[in-house]
């Protein structure tokens, strides 16, 4: 028999030999592979006694969409001017989250909040309009801590407009935001420590926060020279700091959702920063659900003034 002929035989039966190999077991933890009696080819521990979980890493994600109307109309008021309105409202949310069995993990997720109202006697806008996208990295060090990496983006998709009257009682419109305009990214590293019954605490020891501005516009049309702390002949800043970030993200009973977002931060030489989100969700049924949203702001460039702002909404819900 030629060489050539040796090869392919023993290919063959070498072929076969690892067909048959997932239907052979040695002591119920082993597969042996063997040739002839003689080679060893291969050995496949079973996972269980080795202790090495073959899952390597774990992809998981969601996705949660709302929408609510509302109308208002008012009939016989003791004010001149109405505010009669129609409002919609819509939130979609996605999670994705990557982890495996060291210990280490990357959650994202991205929330889109946008509300249409219109007023009958005067004005259409786009109120609340907030897109955020919060990235997270954790390497567990204890049972409890973790070095993490926290990623913190927030901008608007429409333009928003300041209203105001003339001398001549004409409605005049100025720029007041944009896309991109502001554009708030803070970032930090630092230690995170985990509450398993609560939500996650983040210290940011080394913090930065960018601050960019994509429509000048607002400077010329507000006639102003700075816009939140960002100055006219700049696009950005960036500034350096401490942080703390909270994040609560829990069910209760089935029906109820609670999450709240606090992010504080401090630079060295200006007045702390404080933005919290605090969503209380509640499903009626599987697709009808009302939240109540509350909004926290705190800006010293932006207002010397808290702007707190509360949303009740009842509507079409439904989660994949």
């Amino acid at each position: 028999m030629s060489n050539n002929s040796q090869v392919q035989s023993l290919r063959r039966r070498g072929g076969f030999v690892l067909l048959c190999a997932g239907f052979l077991s040695v002591n119920g933890c082993a597969q042996n592979l063997v040739f002839h009696d003689t080679i060893n080819i291969a050995k496949l521990t079973c996972p269980s006694v080795s202790g090495i979980s073959p899952v390597i890493f774990r992809m998981a994600h969601d996705l949660e969409y709302s929408l609510s109307c509302t109308a208002l109309l008012y009939k016989n008021r003791h004010q001149e001017s109405s505010a009669d309105l129609v409002s919609i409202l819509h939130q979609l949310r996605y999670r994705f989250r990557v982890t495996n069995a060291n210990r280490f993990k990357i959650s994202n997720s991205f929330t889109h909040e946008l509300g249409f109202q219109y007023f009958f006697d005067s004005i259409s806008r786009f109120q609340p309009d907030e897109n955020t996208l919060d990235t997270h990295v954790d390497f567990m060090i204890g049972k409890n801590l973790t070095l993490t990496v926290f990623s913190n983006l927030t901008t608007r998709f429409f333009n928003s407009y300041m209203y105001t009257t003339n001398q001549r009682g004409t409605l005049v419109k100025t720029l007041s935001a944009a896309f991109l305009t502001p554009l708030v990214w803070t970032f930090s590293t630092g230690f995170a420590c985990v509450f398993p019954r609560l939500g996650t605490l983040s210290f940011g020891l080394s913090s930065a926060k960018l601050t960019g501005v994509r429509n000048r516009a607002v400077y010329t049309g507000q006639n102003i020279t700075e816009f939140y702390g960002v100055p006219k002949e700049k696009s950005h800043i960036l500034e350096y700091g401490l942080s703390m970030h909270f994040l609560a993200d829990k069910d209760f009973l089935k029906r109820v959702h609670w999450n709240c977002d606090v992010l504080i931060f401090k630079n060295y030489r200006k007045p702390v920063d404080i933005t919290m989100k605090n969503f209380i969700g509640i499903r009626i049924n599987r697709f009808v659900k009302t939240s109540l949203q509350t909004r926290l702001s705190f800006e010293n460039e932006a207002s010397k003034k808290v702007q707190m702002e509360h949303l009740v909404s009842v509507g079409f819900y439904f989660n994949l």
